[in-house]
Parts: C-alpha cells; sequence; structure tokens
C-alpha cells in the first residue's frame, strides 16, 4: 500500500531517484531516511507518508523536474546560454594540481571566500577512511576547499540537511555541485524563496553521470587489495589525475582515468544519468569542465598540466570570474565557441540525441519528465532520422 500512494517511492522505482536527499530535507527524518542500498546507490526509505510534503517533492525533485530559467540565443540550444566563455587555470600551482583539471572551481571558492563575496562554500568532501561516505561540506577557508578538491565518481548526501544548515546562521554561499544539483537547488529556492539571497553564486561541474559505490568496489576488488582503504581518490594531483587509493597494508594502487572512467566507473550509471538533459551545467551561474585536447575526435589522455573549459552564463559568474582574473588568481583564456565540441565530445553528442531516450523513458514507463526550456526538441530534429531511431531502441531495450 505504501509503495502505491507514495510519490516519493514511485519516483525511486521509475529509476530517476538521484538520492539528493530533499525529500528527507522536506518530510523529515522520521519520515523519510536517505539509505546507501545494494546497488551502490542513495535511495530514500520512506516510513510515513506526509501527503503535503510529498507533493512538494513531486514539484520540486530534480529527478523529474528540470526547469530552466536562462532564455537561451538563436545559436545556444547545445550549449545554453553564455555570457562569456574561456580556457583557464588557477595561477596556484597547489590548487591546479589538486584540482581535476585546471583548479578553476576551487580557485574561484578560495577567492570568492577571501574576497568576501561569501561566507561559506557549499560543495561535496568525502572521507579519506570510508569511500561511500561523500557528504556536503561547509568550506570557510583555504584548506576545507582544498580538501574537497577533485572529481567524487560517487554518489554523496547533500540535501538531506539542508533547512539545518541554512537556518542555524544568516551566511551566504557560493554552491558547487553536479548539474542536477544545481537543479534541486533552484527547485528547491523556487519553493522556498525566503533563502533565495543567501546564495551568491552556482558553480556547476560538467558531469557524465554518476557511478554507483559498487563501481568504486569493483576497482578495488580487481587490485586483491587489503580493506578497509584509505585516501581513495578519483582524479586530481595531475591531469586527468589517477584513481588511486592506500588499503590496509599500506600498498598505494592507482589506474589511469582512462582505465577507471573508461572501462569500469561509466558502467554503473544511474539510469537517470543516462535520462539527463544538461551535463552542462546550464541553470548555474558558471560551468567548468576539462578543456581536453583531441586526437581524431577523442580527447587526449596524457597527464599535462590542467586546463578547465569555463562557461560564464550570468552577470555575476563574469564578474567573479573577470575580478579573480584581474587579482592575478588565475588565467582566463578566450574561446571561440566550436571549440567546445572539440573539447567535450560526449557532452555534444549527448546533448544532440537526449530527446530520443527521453521519448524511449516515457513510452516504456508512461511517465513524462517535467524537463523545460532545454533545447531537447531542437537539438534532436538536427540529428539523423536513423541515429535517433537506434538511440531510441537501445533506450527503450535498456529501460
Amino acid at each position: 500500500m505504501l509503495e502505491k500512494s507514495s510519490k516519493i517511492v514511485n519516483i525511486d522505482k521509475l529509476g530517476v531517484c538521484l538520492g539528493c536527499g530533499l525529500c528527507q530535507s522536506i518530510c523529515g527524518k522520521d519520515a523519510v531516511e536517505m539509505e546507501l542500498r545494494s546497488d551502490g546507490f542513495i535511495h530514500p526509505n520512506v516510513k510515513k507518508i506526509l501527503p503535503e510534503k510529498e507533493a512538494i517533492i513531486e514539484r520540486i525533485c530534480p529527478g523529474i523536474n528540470v526547469i530552466n530559467d536562462i532564455n537561451f540565443g538563436p545559436n545556444e540550444s547545445i550549449w545554453g546560454h553564455i555570457e562569456s566563455l574561456w580556457s583557464g587555470f588557477s595561477l596556484d600551482t597547489e590548487i591546479r594540481t589538486k584540482g581535476s583539471s585546471g583548479g578553476i572551481i576551487s580557485g574561484l571558492a578560495i577567492y570568492a571566500l577571501d574576497s568576501g563575496v561569501v561566507d561559506g562554500v557549499m560543495q561535496v568532501g568525502g572521507d579519506s577512511a570510508d569511500y561511500e561516505r561523500n557528504t556536503l561540506r561547509i568550506s570557510t577557508t583555504r584548506e576545507e576547499v582544498l580538501e574537497c578538491a577533485s572529481s567524487r565518481y560517487a554518489p554523496a548526501h547533500i540535501f538531506n540537511e539542508i533547512f539545518d544548515i541554512l537556518d542555524k546562521d544568516s551566511q551566504n554561499y557560493m554552491f558547487v555541485g553536479k548539474p542536477c544539483d544545481i537543479s534541486a537547488l533552484k527547485n528547491f529556492l523556487e519553493e522556498f524563496p525566503i533563502y533565495k539571497d543567501r546564495f551568491k553564486l552556482t558553480v556547476s561541474i560538467m558531469c557524465a553521470g554518476m557511478p554507483s559505490f559498487q563501481g568504486t568496489s569493483d576497482i578495488v576488488d580487481a587490485f586483491n587489495a587489503k580493506r578497509p582503504i584509505k585516501d581513495l581518490v578519483y582524479r586530481g594531483n595531475g591531469w586527468p589525475g589517477y584513481f588511486s587509493f592506500r588499503d590496509n597494508t599500506s600498498t598505494v594502487y592507482r589506474k589511469t582515468y582512462n582505465e577507471s572512467w573508461g572501462t569500469v566507473l561509466n558502467k554503473h550509471l544511474n539510469l537517470r544519468c543516462k535520462l539527463c538533459p544538461d551535463g552542462i551545467g546550464i541553470q548555474a551561474d558558471i560551468a567548468v569542465g576539462d578543456a581536453w585536447e583531441t586526437k581524431d575526435g577523442y580527447p587526449d589522455f596524457t597527464e599535462k598540466d590542467g586546463h578547465s573549459l569555463i562557461i560564464s552564463r550570468s552577470s555575476q559568474g563574469d564578474l567573479v570570474l573577470k575580478n579573480a582574473e584581474k587579482d592575478i588568481k588565475i588565467v582566463l583564456e578566450p574561446l571561440s565557441i566550436n571549440k567546445i565540441q572539440l573539447m567535450q565530445p560526449y557532452q555534444y553528442n549527448r546533448r544532440l540525441k537526449i530527446g530520443a531516450r527521453i521519448s524511449a523513458f516515457l513510452i516504456s514507463k508512461r511517465k513524462k519528465l517535467n524537463f523545460k526550456n532545454l533545447g531537447i526538441a531542437i537539438n534532436l530534429r538536427k540529428v539523423p532520422f536513423l541515429v535517433a531511431l537506434r538511440e531510441f531502441a537501445g533506450t527503450y531495450r535498456r529501460i
């Protein structure tokens, strides 16, 4: 009976729950508690149905609601609105090395704190002793920001305590997250506008999907490492950096980015990630990804000094970037829009074809996803019919 009447359970059963934790915050831990399950993803455990609260979740859950409010120009259907476009990196060697690419996100976070733009940075950090404990942290110092530097290709508890964080003081924040986290925050702020002025800057990481913890575990097990393991990092300490960890015998193991992400982790993606209409941070003030160099249309993962692809999408994002450059914290090199496709071929192809996947979900599950103002239909019309049909059929079979 619970499954039939709970909107939260129904979203989870559709396979589109991202484990963000908004439902726990809205309903309270006595009614909904986020938990890590055997599939390696975080799910809501609904203990009590609160119809009015669940109605809020149905409106703001980022698994089914991505509503872009930044209008696209005539040539922006693929990459979203672009205020300015750059390749860049942090001038601080430690920041640049620890970051996933050029250290731009960590560099901006530290600059925003030091210059008084914000009081704290909301970002995900991991537990060095337990790779399954990724949580939202509030960083207020350089050291705390750098503890959260580099990517985490795994689930994280993010919004399950958002009211507790916001209600304990009146601090202003920079928020750093995946595109779906930005959607969750935007939806939350539309529902609870009292908190809107508290977020001065949103920065999105470009994302190719969220793997389950099973992917991480598979890599560890392939080494026959002795658990428990510590100091696991997915990237960083170089560009693109290595997947590395230390086991219970203090032996250090590592895999290249191409071996870890390319052959293991990307095989464990959440279903919702395969339907994602926005891996490029369309709703954020600033979106940051890898400014890959490509060979024959495929990124070159040879280790080198990191460069970030940076898309400013708002006047506030532009202002912070240019001030950081003026204060000699970062380097910004102008890019032309046609360069993005070369640097991010996966994101380009996904943006073109995602409408076919979403259509397959709609027909197979008989559930419409509330994805608005994202250029989905416009982009799909650019795809040859047989290519779109193959994309549709493949997704339909998987679902």
